[in-house]
């Protein structure tokens, strides 16, 4: 290749290149099918592959086993159907699913795009001989999925500055009740006590309490409230939680240390806190911060929680 100026560029253009790549291909294979006389279009074959060998599915389950956003699945499954070469119809048993699968014309077909893809993959192996491509594709996926371009970039920027600790407001009750749902459907089953106070911050403010989040740019990230109890210098820790992609920034930390300072502030002796002890980052980063673990309540109203512990001021 001349001189490119995406090259020069190193990683800075690492992903424009790929998709750069996956254009110049996808284009050559629209060319391939017209020039052959074939009505289908080169993202077609992974719904052929997997309808044949999965005889039904749902748009959904397409999504899911091929890692496709849905609505580019409906794109494509739209204009399949448009052609004929899928057919849609109703389950037996769930008169509100639709099922996919292939129709006559496209088994029908299906040999001669089989011979046409294996000269494809033929074709590919040649020009890529000497590379690891596959390998290369496995470890580059593999990566992403245990840790997206976003948390890894995040990971390399200044999170002190990047990362704002606020006060509750009304606008961030949504936000609330979604962090922590979503870390206790990991794990857990939501209790009725979770909804409750979820779906209710304003008790917990109104009580005497205080909601934290922690923000990168506008979005809420992270959050942990701080329970008024019965006893007036104790609050109870409770509903921390980091939204998944953003775990592994020391978010939780941050939280911790902003419920401590705030706690302090408004003249608190104590934080007590209920947890579970297979949560073992969570229970690590509370030793670590001095809380040590004391008598259960036995009128605790979580099932999960098999562990309480205390920080004194």
């Amino acid at each position: 290749m001349e001189q490119d100026f995406l090259s020069e560029l190193g990683f800075l253009s690492f992903v424009t290149r790929l998709k750069r790549a996956s254009d110049a291909m996808l284009h050559d294979g629209r060319k391939l099918y017209k020039t052959l006389g074939m009505e289908i279009e080169p993202n077609w074959f992974v719904v052929f592959k997997l309808l044949q060998e999965k005889g039904e599915l749902t748009v959904t389950e397409i999504a899911n086993e091929i890692g496709f956003a849905h609505p580019s699945v409906i794109t494509i499954i739209n204009k399949m159907l448009k052609k004929g070469y899928v057919e849609s119809r109703q389950c037996d048993i769930d008169s509100r699913r639709r099922l996919l699968v292939l129709s006559e014309k496209a088994r029908r077909a299906m040999p001669e795009f089989e011979r046409v893809w294996s000269a494809g993959v033929t074709s590919v192996k040649r020009m890529l001989a000497d590379t690891d491509a596959l390998g290369f594709l496995d470890i580059l996926e593999t990566r992403i999925a245990k840790s997206g371009f976003r948390s890894r970039t995040l990971k390399c920027l200044d999170h002190d500055a990047s990362v704002k600790i606020v006060e509750f407001e009304p606008e961030y009750a949504r936000d609330f009740a979604d962090l922590n749902y979503e870390w206790i459907e990991e794990m857990y089953e939501i209790e009725e006590h979770d909804r409750e106070q979820l779906e209710n911050p304003d008790l917990i403010i109104n009580a005497g309490g205080q909601i934290l989040l922690a923000l990168i740019g506008r979005q809420a990230v992270g959050t942990v409230a701080l329970i008024q109890m019965e006893e007036p210098g104790s609050f109870e820790l409770a509903k921390m939680a980091v939204t998944r992609d953003f775990r592994g920034l020391q978010i939780g930390k941050k939280l911790m240390v902003a419920s401590i300072e705030y706690s302090k502030r408004v003249g608190k002796k104590r934080i007590i806190l209920e947890s579970n002890r297979k949560q073992i980052p969570a229970v690590k980063m509370y030793r670590d911060f001095g809380f040590i673990e004391i008598e259960q309540d036995p009128n605790s109203e979580f099932q999960r929680a098999d562990i309480r512990m205390k920080l004194e001021l």
